[in-house]
């Protein structure tokens, strides 16, 4: 296997590398992109500097007020290091504007004895407005020392006026002020270069060996579909990384060429540091490796639908903008790398890249931040080889392949909405949960959760209405059998009590996290029970259940049956429920929940495979959160009827005897579904 795989590396390398496009984007481009990008513009920042020094200004004055612009002048030339600019003053008559002057001194005596003074100044024009804020630093110097004059007459000091003295002090390291100020920045830049790198070479080994024709005789070799896209993937992976390596290397020259060449001063002013550049390259390296292999399977799976070099353009365009988009997460101060933002592929490579080079990075929030990347990487590979099993999509008119982009009147009866639509579906939902979602919530309240609660059952709902699907069997709307009851129970029961073992570890892992999810429910509370049952328990139930249990569980299961007829049946459903539930466990955009919620979902898509029914599960989905939220509304009550679920710590004894329920329990429950199962058989 691995030597057939080794032959098509080889082969698709020599097609990439004959590319000159793709040589031009992995090596030209980094190597020449950062030096101008960062020394050049600091040459120019530096060169406008120094030639916003030896500019000299002029501004123009009422020549009534002489004697106060020659104590201006006085003023300026006592403190030279911090007024050292060439400053020429232009007397003139009256209060007009000058047209030679860069900025206008108009200067009043009030009817209390007060100076009104009034700069005139152009912003759009460098000059005008760099002397105006000299000017103002000018007047405000010169409104202090009449202060201190007319305080020495009277016999006092500055401590009559100032008889408190605040200061504020800036204990943010270099390092860290350099990781916040440009370390979202660079991130930003070299993601979309590992992108771009991975661009070309993603087109060519999918579209262009459509558009060649060679795709098809490729096919005909006695290799198995994942062999042929693992090899391409590994190929575009590598152009990738070199692409990424190189931009790592062409940074980091750049960086410390400034350090220690012609602009080190000015270099260092804003916070550079070679040992920090130094000590951030071995996590910056795995960052990009990981990062390159997700730019790989991104730009693959969007190319795969294409049947020319143009189309497949076309199809990566939007790519392109929602990945710069993501990156420039890193550059927005109020944003940090979390248990939530860890999750969001790109968006965490920017944030992580921000905190590396501040030097304030969390090992195992960089860990848990690469190992997502790369699970969405082996995850989208895994969708690709199962494109390529597809005709359809392989010989198909681009993305016409997916269901929903044909006509709801061509649509059969029946039809079952495909893997890819479902997915369209859930990252639509996404979208509209991140933004209306969000809006409903600050303007509502907790009547914004009700919103989003409604778009999580909408979103289901209008995608089968579209396809025409039966709604009955693809939900598992049908009515239990008495007896999968009690085993579903059961079944509930013993993972629960599971839970609550992981959720205690977790807690000791993540204690900030499991605070941030208990003061998130927390307002929640505020509201009648009734109102809580409502939007807190009974509408996820059913919405989520819709959603993840209907839909996507019997999406994809009906997918994979219907593709592998000749697979056992389990298989099909093995599948569906870790999908589901691993999306499940994501959708609720918690490190530490996902964990808790994966089970879950586990748990219900198998008894939803078990008893055939979507109704079992809605009920316990109710029931779970009904009690969740009972046990914050109503703690001391709770506590009193079951005390070990307001417990924070267990005792050694009480995880064994949870721990030998949960096993027991399970035992029984699938006992008795196996049992029914059997008999039904």
């Amino acid at each position: 296997m691995m030597k057939k795989i080794g032959i098509l590396i080889r082969k698709e390398m020599l097609d990439i590398l004959r590319d000159k496009k793709t040589l031009i984007m992995m090596i030209l481009v980094p190597i020449v992109l950062y030096p101008l990008l960062i020394i050049g513009m600091t040459f120019v920042l530096n060169s406008v500097m120094s030639a916003s020094e030896e500019t000299s200004y002029t501004v123009a004055f009422d020549k009534e007020y002489a004697d106060t612009v020659a104590d201006l002048r006085e003023l300026m030339a006592q403190n030279p290091e911090e007024f050292e600019e060439d400053v020429e003053f232009l007397a003139m008559d009256g209060k007009g504007t000058s047209a030679v002057a860069d900025a206008t001194l108009r200067l009043e005596e009030e009817t209390d004895g007060r100076l009104r003074v009034e700069i005139a100044y152009d912003s759009t024009n460098m000059n005008s407005a760099h002397v105006c804020q000299m000017l103002v630093d000018v007047m405000e110097a010169y409104r202090q020392k009449l202060v201190a004059e007319g305080l020495a007459e009277l016999d006092l000091d500055e401590r009559f006026l100032y008889p408190v003295i605040c200061t504020t002090v800036d204990e943010v390291s270099e390092a860290e002020s350099f990781g916040v100020s440009i370390g979202g920045s660079i991130g930003m830049m070299l993601i979309v270069m590992i992108l771009m790198g991975a661009l070309y070479p993603a087109i060519d080994t999918t579209a262009g060996e459509k558009e060649r024709g060679t795709l098809e005789t490729l096919l005909t070799l006695p290799v198995t579909n994942f062999q042929m896209i693992f090899s391409k993937f590994v190929s575009v992976a590598i152009i990738a990384c070199v692409t990424a390596l190189l931009s790592l290397v062409s940074l980091a020259g750049s960086v410390l060429f400034l350090i220690f060449g012609v602009a080190g001063d000015m270099v260092m002013e804003f916070g550079f540091s070679a040992g920090t550049m130094l000590g951030a390259l071995p996590m910056l390296f795995v960052t990009m490796i990981v990062t390159a292999l997700l730019s790989s399977a991104l730009c693959m799976c969007f190319c795969v639908f294409a049947k020319s070099f143009k189309e497949a353009n076309n199809y990566v365009t939007p790519l392109l903008l929602v990945v710069m988009i993501a990156s420039m997460a890193g550059m927005l101060p109020s944003v940090e790398l979390d248990q939530k933002t860890v999750l969001i592929p790109i968006v965490n490579v920017s944030l992580m890249m921000k905190q590396v080079l501040s030097q304030q990075f969390s090992f195992a929030l960089a860990g848990v931040a690469n190992l997502v990347n790369l699970c969405v990487s082996i995850l989208i590979i895994w969708f690709l080889a199962k494109m390529y099993d597809s005709e359809n999509i392989l010989f198909a008119d681009g993305f016409r392949s997916f269901r929903l982009f044909v006509k709801r009147s061509d649509v059969k009866e029946g039809t079952v909405p495909d893997n890819g639509d479902v997915m369209l579906g859930v990252t639509v939902l996404f979208l509209l949960l991140i933004y209306v979602g969000s809006v409903a919530s600050a303007r509502l309240g907790f009547w914004g959760t009700a919103v989003s609660q409604l778009m999580i059952l909408a979103v289901p709902l209008l995608l089968v209405w579209y396809m025409k699907s039966d709604v009955r069997s693809l939900f598992s709307l049908n009515a239990p059998r008495k007896r999968s009851v009690p085993g579903s129970i059961l079944l509930y029961m013993g993972t629960y009590c599971l839970i609550m073992v992981l959720s205690v570890a977790l807690m000791a892992l993540f204690p900030e996290s499991m605070e941030n999810v208990e003061l998130a429910f927390s307002p929640m509370t505020e509201q009648p029970f009734v109102f809580i049952l409502l939007v807190v328990a009974l509408m996820p139930a059913i919405g989520e259940e819709i959603l993840f249990r209907g839909l996507m569980f019997g999406s994809i299961r009906a997918n994979w049956l219907n593709r592998h007829p000749k697979e056992p049946a389990v298989k099909a459903a093995v599948y569906a429920i870790l999908i589901s539930a691993a999306v499940f466990g994501v959708f609720h955009m918690s490190l530490v929940k996902f964990f808790t919620t994966f089970l879950l979902g586990a748990l219900f898509a198998y008894i939803v495979y078990k008893t055939g029914s979507i109704y079992v599960t809605m009920g316990l989905h109710f029931v779970n959160n009904a009690v969740s939220m009972m046990a914050m509304k109503y703690p001391e009550a709770v506590g009193k009827v079951l005390p070990f679920l307001m417990e924070e710590e267990l005792s050694v004894g009480e995880i064994v005897g949870l721990l030998l329920a949960g096993v027991l329990l399970m035992a029984l429950g699938l006992a008795l579904l196996e049992g029914k199962r059997k008999k039904a058989g």
